[in-house]
C-alpha cells in the first residue's frame, strides 16, 4: 500500500500543506499515522485516508477557491 507524506498528499489532493494541517487540527480528516525512519518521526497517510480526504473535499469545497474580486477597469474619458 502506498504511503503519502504531507507534501505528496497535498499535491495529490490539489490543496496546500497548510490546508491539510488545518483540517487535521479541526479533526475533519483522519490523522496521519506516524512512522519512525532513521530516528525521525514522519507522518504518512494511506490510500484509504486519501480517498476519505477526497470525499471530504468534494462534499464541502467543490467549486470554491480561486475566486478573487475583479478590479473594474477604468473607462478612459
Amino acid at each position: 500500500m502506498k504511503a503519502y507524506s504531507i507534501s505528496a498528499a497535498a499535491r495529490a489532493l490539489g490543496v496546500d500543506r497548510g490546508t491539510l494541517h488545518r483540517w487535521v487540527n479541526e479533526k475533519v480528516i483522519p490523522v496521519p499515522s506516524t512512522q519512525v525512519l532513521a530516528g525521525v518521526p514522519l507522518k504518512f497517510w494511506t490510500e484509504d485516508d486519501i480517498a476519505k480526504i477526497r470525499e471530504y473535499k468534494a462534499a464541502r469545497y467543490w467549486g470554491r477557491g480561486g475566486r478573487r474580486k475583479k478590479i473594474k477597469s477604468r473607462k478612459k474619458k
